[in-house]
């Protein structure tokens, strides 16, 4: 597989982070290196002070993972100043946990080819992996461990598990002084310090990589990244909390530069109406004109397309009426006359899009009903 190479808008990005790492260097203040880049008030979070905790701006579709996996390298070279380190790279979902992982252990893949080129030797795992890493392989090689937030919050099975000692990490506390051991938690109010993945990670301070942001700005996450006593956090979203707790947003990547870069791909036509049936309505027309157009053009040329609508449904609410996939289907079925085989859904508990490719001729489905995966890709 041919290595990805940079667009020139990521190597802009890259090249900020670079400049906001020495600016933190000189000023030896997370807060003053913001302002001098962005001319812009720092918001600090109260639970991490004065950690550079900082945003990339990235819309849709712009690589925000490629820039990630070159960031890190970014981070261990020019602000860590070492040739290894420990990030932790949080996701907002299981499914893009599992999605995360799969891509960065794959050594063909473009993400992997890019933190194997720059630091050499990886180790990426999963949570469950972690609470059976080896010393060894933390001090020789750079260890990725991919995670949602949520499996640090002690509520959580995974959770719990984190915060427990285990025999399988004591190696990990020797050598160490009385004065950094003191930080850690330890077992029953004693000086011993739990053997805990929790507080492997306070010890080794890492590099925290916050994929989709403005689902992890709360108190309750500031907390617990508190708790690993992290060097670093980056955020990574096309859409940064703008509210209650603003995201430090370092650079900004326009659409405009995507396009410029042909990084969209096709036209957005975008028509918006009050009712949700004359809505689909006119969704449902639009389908029947491109695939009466897709018919002509696969006469014409032997090409075959096939035109297919995605939608997204609301999520079930106990205290409100909702639009959810059911409800969306037997719209479909009852007041259009769709027949059912030609509706997939999948979310809410369905899957009918497991061990199915759409896209093969032979293929009824015509309508997509998700909630969550439209989201998540």
């Amino acid at each position: 597989m041919p290595d990805f190479q940079l667009k020139e808008y990521q190597q802009s990005t890259l090249n900020v982070l670079s400049e906001y790492y020495r600016a933190c260097l000189t000023y030896n203040e997370a807060d003053t290196a913001f302002y001098a880049l962005t001319k812009r008030t720092y918001n600090p979070a109260k639970e991490l002070p004065g950690l550079p905790y900082v945003c990339l701006r990235l819309p849709t579709g712009a690589g925000k993972t490629f820039v990630a996996c070159h960031a890190v390298n970014l981070t261990i070279r020019e602000y860590l100043q070492t040739d290894q380190g420990l990030v932790l790279w949080l996701v907002p979902s299981n499914a893009i946990r599992e999605q995360t992982i799969k891509a960065l252990k794959d050594r063909a893949h473009p993400y992997r080819r890019a933190l194997d080129q720059a630091l050499g030797n990886v180790t990426v795992m999963d949570i469950r992996e972690a609470l059976y890493l080896p010393r060894p392989t933390l001090d020789t090689s750079t260890v990725i461990i991919v995670s949602t937030i949520q499996a640090f919050r002690v509520d959580d099975t995974e959770g719990r598990k984190v915060y427990e000692t285990s025999g399988a990490l004591m190696d990990h506390f020797s050598g160490y002084s009385n004065a950094v051991l003191e930080g850690l938690e330890t077992i029953n109010g004693s000086d011993i310090p739990k053997y805990s993945l929790a507080n492997v990670l306070r010890l080794r301070r890492p590099i925290v990589i916050v994929d989709e942001a403005h689902n992890a700005r709360t108190s309750l996450t500031f907390d617990v990244l508190a708790r690993f006593n992290p060097a670093c956090i980056l955020e990574l979203t096309a859409t940064p909390d703008t509210d209650k707790n603003p995201s430090n947003v370092l650079y900004q990547v326009s659409a405009a530069e995507l396009k410029a870069e042909d990084m969209i791909k096709l036209p957005i036509l975008l028509q918006a109406r009050e009712n949700w049936r004359e809505l689909l309505s006119d969704a449902i027309a639009k389908l029947n004109q491109l695939e009466t157009q897709a018919r002509a053009e696969e006469t014409q040329t032997g090409e075959y397309i096939r035109p297919v609508m995605l939608l997204q449904a609301q999520p079930r609410c106990q205290t409100q009426e909702t639009l959810t996939i059911d409800v969306v289907k037997d719209t479909l079925i009852q007041d259009f006359n769709i027949p059912e085989k030609q509706i997939a859904r999948h979310g809410q508990g369905y899957k009918e899009l497991d061990n199915t490719d759409i896209l093969k001729p032979d293929s009824p489905s015509r309508f997509v009903l998700t909630v969550s995966p439209l989201k998540e890709g």
